[in-house]
């Protein structure tokens, strides 16, 4: 069988493999990791294993977006930048509260950069919810970040 009968015939299995993972965020991405699955039981299904390809394509589907999860959620935990990570391992050593660490350590920052350290380091916002709720753009949120970092990394080094 041709992949784009498969394709047609297979379609809704994809989404309701979807729906069963509860993968709602970005459709289009899921969808394709999907039929990338679907294209991988294809190319691998025995018919002499006794398996239905329903219940093969199913688990090859599932597997595949799984797998892509953990992939995405190992990026997200190493790939924190690093002045983020700095100013992160201060906060958690210190164990003091948000304000208090941004009083001790936020003298000089503008408001911008205070949103920037509550926002994203304290209370571990994306950089696009940050913009969205201060109603700027993601690159003007990162500018703030780096601005701030540069003025963190000097009081920090004075004190340390």
């Amino acid at each position: 069988m041709e992949f784009e009968d498969l394709l047609v015939q297979y379609k809704p299995l994809i989404f309701q493999v979807m729906k069963h993972l509860r993968l709602y965020g970005d459709k289009e991405c899921f969808y394709q990791i999907g039929l990338i699955g679907l294209w991988e039981a294809s190319t691998r299904f025995d018919p002499e294993k006794g398996v239905a390809f329903s219940t093969f394509a199913y688990s090859t589907i599932r597997g595949k977006l799984l797998d892509h999860l953990k992939k995405e959620a190992l990026h997200r935990d190493r790939c924190r930048p690093m002045g983020e990570m700095i100013f992160l391992s201060l906060t958690d050593s210190t164990k003091r509260d948000s304000v208090n660490v941004i009083e001790e350590y936020g003298e000089g920052l503008t408001d911008n950069q205070v949103k920037w350290v509550q926002g994203r380091i304290i209370e571990d916002k994306s950089y696009k919810r940050i913009a969205d709720e201060h109603g700027v753009s993601v690159d003007s949120v990162k500018s703030w970040g780096r601005q701030a970092i540069k003025k963190l990394r000097k009081i920090i080094i004075f004190e340390g």
